[in-house]
């Protein structure tokens, strides 16, 4: 039986993808002076900011790099991100039907909490993991595993919601069962390679899962 649900934050609660692509193309042109595709920068979704920036922007500062990636979202952050249809609705009947709610993401914990407060959402998990509550992040299992010790909880009675190759190669290896959201453009593609027995076309589907 379901009683615990996890969930990634960007791109599964809410829609930050075009804010993201931004941001990456914004620091691509001030550090690098070059262009960033579309399909890099969403590859990379899943993956700790940290760890993409260290990697593309290794000859530079990183605190100077993360700055400018912040600072471009600053102001842009409340009226760019939207939460996906039918998620607030969904948190709110499943917390009605006292499901444990969590959250496991590759989000640093101050900006994660911040955007949840944001959305008036806060309230409904009781745990929250982000990039630095872990030392080995997603695809690894630790992070998804820390919520699920927190609550309480154990991994078969657990689903872990996402929309990127790391959550649910996340999912598999901490033995949950995988749910792909339906509304990203390669959803269809991870389905198929992952094997994911449940794909939402919006959240509300959730519902029928447990």
């Amino acid at each position: 039986m379901i009683d615990t649900i996890i969930f990634d934050f960007d791109g599964t609660l809410a829609n930050t993808n075009q804010m993201i692509i931004n941001s990456f193309r914004h620091i691509y042109n001030c550090f690098l002076e070059e262009e960033c595709s579309e399909e890099y920068i969403m590859s990379t979704f899943g993956e700790p900011l940290e760890l993409t920036l260290k990697r593309d922007f290794k000859q530079f500062e990183y605190e100077d790099v993360i700055d400018a990636y912040r600072n471009y979202q600053r102001d842009r952050f409340n009226d760019e991100v939207t939460l996906y249809d039918t998620v607030a609705e969904t948190l709110q009947y499943l917390k009605g039907k006292n499901i444990k709610l969590g959250i496991a993401t590759s989000r640093m914990k101050h900006s994660t909490v911040s955007a949840l407060e944001n959305f008036n959402i806060a309230g409904y998990f009781d745990v929250v993991i982000s990039a630095d509550d872990v030392t080995k992040h997603k695809p690894d299992k630790e992070p998804l595993m820390k919520v699920i010790n927190e609550l309480k909880s154990t991994a078969d009675r657990t689903l872990y919601v996402g929309d990127s190759k790391f959550d649910m190669e996340c999912a598999i290896n901490a033995s949950t069962t995988p749910v792909l959201v339906g509304w990203q453009s390669n959803s269809k593609e991870l389905a198929e390679k992952y094997h994911i027995a449940h794909v939402l076309d919006k959240m509300w589907d959730i519902t029928k899962l447990i």
